[in-house]
């Protein structure tokens, strides 16, 4: 059914440097909107020690790359969200983890471990010069901030789906670049819909490779 068909039931709005955390009931649809990098989250609302897992959700699709009718598999083999809708035109990230204000810290005192990680980059610079100039904190303590209400703590966070992160992978040596795509200026912002199969707590963090906010809307038909 189009999204035109549908009823709009929630959309917020959430700035760099936050997370938001949303209850989605089974049949209920989820779209992000952005420019740039949002980690995000799953667990099953009526057992939150089931979440989202990437290895297998890769394992069941043999495939690293998700878009339009693949799904997000649960630790417990239980398809969680299918993605029904997908405009963004590189790949969303099933590798990596969230970023920590320790990995930003570990970064600036050993920069010779990320000087090589962006593809195609010819001379490196660091992201942040000093270190006053280093974010407050990652995704993994925006994320651990907004499911602090359900009791979720930083320890059982799984790893996230990022959406809108774009890496390079050699398929022969498995080495991993960030290859960061970005729309221009006068293009409207890209979004991936998924649709809920069981209740659902989601949780979405600002990545900060961009100042931009990105929007939730939440659909029922």
């Amino acid at each position: 059914m189009a999204t035109a068909q549908r009823k709009l039931i929630h959309e917020e709005e959430i700035p760099q440097f936050t997370a938001g955390a949303w209850e989605i009931k089974k049949g209920q649809y989820v779209r992000i909107i952005g420019r740039h990098t949002v980690d995000f989250v799953v667990f099953n609302l009526n057992n939150l020690q089931e979440r989202f897992d990437q290895a297998r959700t890769k394992t069941n699709q043999l495939k690293i790359f998700l878009s339009t009718g693949d799904t997000l598999y649960s630790k417990d083999n239980n398809p969680m969200l299918t993605i029904v809708e997908d405009t963004w035109k590189w790949h969303h990230d099933l590798q990596k983890g969230t970023c920590s204000r320790k990995k930003f810290e570990i970064n600036f005192k050993t920069p010779e471990i990320v000087k090589h990680d962006v593809w195609g980059q010819k001379e490196w610079k660091p992201r942040w010069p000093n270190w006053e100039d280093l974010p407050p904190r990652g995704c993994w303590e925006n994320l651990t901030v907004a499911l602090e209400p359900w009791g979720i703590s930083k320890w059982d966070m799984p790893s996230p789906f990022n959406i809108f992160q774009n890496m390079k992978i050699d398929g022969e040596t498995g080495q991993m670049w960030y290859d960061h795509q970005h729309l221009d200026d006068d293009e409207p912002d890209a979004f991936l819909e998924m649709r809920a199969e069981m209740d659902l707590l989601v949780a979405g963090s600002n990545d900060v490779d961009g100042p931009e906010p990105y929007r939730i809307q939440i659909y029922q038909e």
